[in-house]
């Protein structure tokens, strides 16, 4: 009976003593995710108590951004960050893509170090535009039915998911080959985009006709069936008028120039006229031209002879050469 009672106190006081040593320490808070948008504001809580702690700061990326005085200054945060002391908590406003990353917050006690509290952040844009949907079409005339390529594109940037909804199957992925039969109505191809706080859609309609070939060979032009005479006769057309309009040009071109020749010997038989004239009468161009209305008095043809005549002097009888 003796040894039943000390085994249960024993028990008892373990059990008081385990007691104890958990409330004395933490459990480590698991490392969580918080997403967002740009612009937003955000509150980062590291969940510990705030009971007797000597020494608390936000670890981002390796690099200090507050402490038990506030926050820090240069920064990247700078004037956006908000460090309440009462709580340990920090504020982000004005979110920025570049604000994500992993946030650490690490405190003591007298005792030691708490647990690392790490909070990984993901700052993404929202999306405003819907996606744009192109697609392609190939006629395959064996058994009558088109093979569909579609290509969804986002107006955004970041990551986001794709997803085709045809009827009631879905598809994952930017780019989506699909095949309609020629007797297929309008088919309806839907493309989502999403992150993980908003998501736009774009639906596009298709149909499968023969309007499109095969691929062609290299080498060769195909026309689309019914339309083969009429083309060759407008490409035919096409190159006839080509070279009338070459034609056109080189002969205009060859008028210019007999027309510019001309007129050059029209302008050196003028100038031969004139010379036979000067020839036959030593005067001048306009002296001629007067001639052939007025008499011109006797006296000296030119004005040189009048200088000549004028400036005659007497023969000198000095031993030394008269130097004028």
């Amino acid at each position: 009976m003796v040894g039943g009672c000390q085994s249960c106190l024993l028990t008892y006081i373990s059990v008081l003593l385990l007691g104890c040593f958990l409330h004395d320490v933490e459990a480590p808070n698991p490392q969580h995710e918080i997403h967002t948008k740009v612009g937003d504001t955000v509150e980062l809580s590291s969940g510990l108590s705030t009971e007797g702690v000597t020494q608390a700061e936000w670890i981002y990326e390796g690099l200090k951004i507050a402490d038990d005085e506030g926050a820090l200054k240069k920064t990247q945060f700078d004037g956006r960050l908000e460090f309440k002391s009462d709580n340990f908590s920090l504020t982000l406003k004005g979110l920025t893509l570049k604000d994500s990353g992993n946030f650490s917050f690490i405190s003591a006690k007298e005792k030691g170090q708490r647990p690392t509290v790490i909070i990984i952040l993901f700052v993404h844009e929202p999306i405003t535009k819907e996606p744009i949907v192109n697609s392609s079409s190939t006629w395959h005339t064996s058994n009558t039915s088109c093979t569909v390529v579609l290509e969804c594109s986002a107006a955004t940037t970041g990551h986001v998911t794709y997803q085709w909804t045809v009827g009631t199957e879905t598809f994952n992925g930017f780019r989506l080959q699909h095949i309609l039969r020629q007797q297929d109505e309008d088919t309806k191809f839907n493309c989502t985009i999403s992150n993980v706080i908003s998501e736009m859609s774009t639906i596009k309609t298709v149909s499968c006709s023969n309007t499109t070939s095969e691929p062609q060979e290299r080498g060769k032009t195909q026309f689309p069936a019914g339309t083969g005479f009429f083309s060759a006769l407008i490409v035919g057309a096409g190159c006839c008028l080509l070279v009338a309009v070459i034609v056109g040009v080189a002969v205009c071109a060859y008028r210019h120039k007999q027309s510019q020749a001309g007129v050059d010997s029209n302008d050196l038989t003028v100038y031969a006229d004139i010379t036979d004239v000067a020839i036959g009468d030593p005067c001048s161009l306009y002296e001629t031209i007067d001639n052939r209305g007025n008499t011109v008095p006797p006296g000296p043809n030119t004005v040189y002879d009048k200088i000549q005549l004028n400036r005659l002097r007497k023969e000198s009888v000095s031993p030394y050469q008269d130097i004028s």
